[in-house]
């Protein structure tokens, strides 16, 4: 395969309410499901292997949108409603065994979600079809911003967190969730993710404590516009922040870690950021 072909994926499925009916007003958990059932459908192997899988999952997937704001924990679904779904894809196969679920003869394909079935009237997934879709690779991530100078320009990184957002602090002596965008969280989960895809084949084998560090030291929060939304669950409650944020690189002294920074921000399109992103929090966007 050419090093250019996408490897990152992110689609807009559009949906029509097939009848009337109401919701949990945090669905992510039946749209992580529905995935999960759309993939056992095309290849049951690998739909159990994504669901036995620890640690961070090679997609993510938005909360519906497009049904209006939720009223006492319900979002009220009305037939012929449309909205729609954002599944982003990591992996080539994955991608491949998900569309073509899609592209099987099936005239109406449909989705469903608890006892509510959509169906499916376009798949959206070229770059300008919509604005949060698009292809990529981190080959081309890598060799675009490797061609621009950082000194003159792109030192303030603008993030929109579309879906609460937060990070899991494991390895502190008290385990909890931190809800606020600290730069060497943000920047250091980025690099990550990046450091796992890539396999060390573009920018070394371990960049997360370098962008750590100098997050730490070198980038700062200048602006935001943030608020906390609560996400109930079945069986749980979650509270993440949401909003934009621009992040203001101080430290000019080093423009590889000014471009890979940038880099980092392109990827989160992709990859999200933060915990239950296979169940809709955690997504984000430049802006």
């Amino acid at each position: 395969m050419n090093e250019s072909n996408p490897t990152l994926y992110a689609l807009i499925i559009r949906l029509i309410a097939t009848q009337n009916g109401s919701l949990r007003a945090t669905q992510g958990h039946l749209a992580h499901a529905a995935f999960l059932n759309i993939l056992q459908q095309v290849d049951p192997q690998l739909s159990q292997a994504i669901h036995d899988m620890h640690g961070r999952k090679p997609f993510t997937i938005s909360p519906l949108e497009g049904y209006g704001l939720p009223h006492n924990g319900q979002l009220s679904i009305q037939a012929g409603q449309e909205g729609w779904l954002r599944v982003t894809l990591l992996d080539p196969t994955l991608f491949q065994t998900f569309i073509s679920y899609f592209l099987q003869g099936n005239n109406k394909p449909t989705i469903q979600l608890e006892n509510l079935a959509f169906h499916i009237s376009e798949i959206l997934s070229t770059p300008g079809s919509h604005a949060l879709a698009g292809y990529d690779s981190l080959h081309n991530l890598y060799t675009h911003w490797e061609q621009i100078d950082p000194i003159t320009s792109h030192q303030t990184i603008h993030l929109h967190f579309r879906t609460p957002t937060a990070f899991s602090m494991r390895g502190s002596p008290y385990r909890h969730m931190h809800i606020l965008p600290d730069p060497p969280l943000i920047f250091g989960q980025l690099a990550d993710y990046w450091d796992r895809l890539s396999e060390g084949a573009l920018t070394g084998s371990n960049t997360r404590d370098a962008v750590r560090l100098f997050c730490a030291e070198g980038v700062v929060v200048s602006r935001y516009d943030l608020q906390t939304h609560m996400y109930e669950y079945r069986r749980s409650k979650q509270v993440g922040f949401a909003g934009k944020v621009a992040f203001e690189i101080l430290d000019k002294g080093s423009p590889e870690m000014i471009q890979h920074l940038n880099r980092l921000a392109d990827l989160a399109f992709y990859t999200g950021v933060g915990s239950k992103t296979t169940m809709g929090m955690g997504q984000v966007n430049r802006f």
